[in-house]
């Protein structure tokens, strides 16, 4: 499936032109859909005017060429005159997907997808349980269907990662579209109050955004990124904009005296090997596309730790150019034919763990 990105916006906790300069600039650097909530002001003061004010600035996202999510539940959905067997008026207000967010009955949830007004259905993927089976066991139109994570805006309560794992695969068994969040470190608007990082995952939460996403996209699990709270600065949609969301692509800062020659082979369109080691990730097309140029010995430090991206030098004159990622603490090169080129940051070392038989990888200088 397509890979794309998308943003939260709440427009009773802002104004309409805020909301129409934030969406016409993510517009412009390619996000493709947009998030909102009504049911977390049900009950408040002013619910009407509130969502109102939500209504008219999805109406205009979908103008402009947004694909709409708005988070309900049956109170929010009374509130603006839809329920699960009349979805009419989404189509008057520009919303292509209902996430629902109350414990619906499965064969409800398969009836509401074969709805004549063709809006989508979405439900939350974060629970882990059996409700996607049970929905499926009534014959939905599944392209119709999908899945979104939660986000979590207090500290310590996003999903541990391998939690995360278990969850998707209930959707994924089905082909079914999935989405997750990343959070704004600028944004304090979201369905609580005063709360900058929502992320999905916990180790995402104090991450730059890129590398959230980054975290998200190459499990090869989640289709969908959206930032969760706004407003995300200019700099942070731009970031997340940028990243390469198919390709394993590692932020390198190289080390100091690392030559040009060395630089393009990081360049290379790197591949781990399919015969695999424990050792390192091993790239040896390099090898034969730089197989005539010159690596001398230099910066050989002879131990190295997970992480560490390294070139094998003239010492090793059938192997000179090859490019391994270090997956062991402590491993030794005796005979000195690695030449130290970066560690890769910390916050992406997980990333590392992806890169399978086969796998692309790629470097981008920093």
């Amino acid at each position: 499936m397509k890979r794309k990105i998308g943003l939260s916006i709440y427009p009773e906790q802002s104004s309409f032109e805020e909301d129409k300069k934030y969406l016409d600039l993510a517009k412009s650097l390619g996000y493709e859909v947009v998030f909102t909530s009504f049911l977390h002001f049900i009950g408040s003061e002013n619910v009407k005017e509130k969502a109102e004010k939500v209504l008219k600035s999805i109406k205009y996202a979908k103008k402009i060429g947004f694909y709409t999510i708005a988070d309900v539940e049956y109170a929010s959905m009374e509130l603006i005159g839809i329920s699960v067997k009349d979805t009419s008026k989404c189509l008057e207000y520009g919303i292509d997907c209902l996430r629902l967010d109350s414990p619906s009955l499965p064969a409800e949830i398969a009836a509401v997808t074969h709805n004549k007004s063709q809006i989508d259905i979405q439900l939350n993927m974060s629970n882990n349980d059996s409700l996607i089976d049970n929905v499926m066991d009534f014959a939905p139109i599944s392209n119709r269907l999908s899945g979104c994570h939660n986000f979590y805006p207090l500290e310590y309560t996003g999903l541990p990662f391998d939690y995360f794992l278990k969850a998707n695969k209930r959707y994924l068994k089905y082909r079914l579209n999935t989405s997750a969040f990343v959070g704004s470190h600028n944004g304090e608007m979201s369905t609580s109050w005063n709360q900058k990082e929502v992320p999905t995952i916990e180790e995402q939460r104090y991450l730059p955004v890129g590398q959230q996403a980054k975290l998200l996209f190459y499990t090869n699990e989640i289709d969908t990124v959206l930032i969760g709270n706004a407003y995300a600065t200019e700099e942070e949609l731009k970031e997340l904009a940028a990243i390469d969301r198919y390709e394993i692509t590692f932020d390198l800062k190289c080390s100091e005296g690392v030559t040009d020659i060395e630089k393009k082979v990081l360049k290379f369109e790197h591949f781990r090997r399919g015969d695999i080691t424990d050792y390192f990730i091993r790239s040896t097309f390099s090898r034969v596309e730089f197989k005539n140029e010159d690596i001398p010995a230099r910066d050989t430090r002879g131990v190295y730790n997970r992480g560490d991206v390294v070139i094998i030098n003239n010492g090793d004159k059938k192997y000179k150019a090859e490019v391994h990622i270090i997956l062991k603490d402590g491993f030794e090169d005796k005979p000195k034919k690695y030449n130290y080129l970066g560690t890769i940051d910390k916050n992406e070392n997980r990333l590392v763990d992806f890169i399978k038989p086969w796998a692309h990888f790629r470097f981008k200088l920093v």
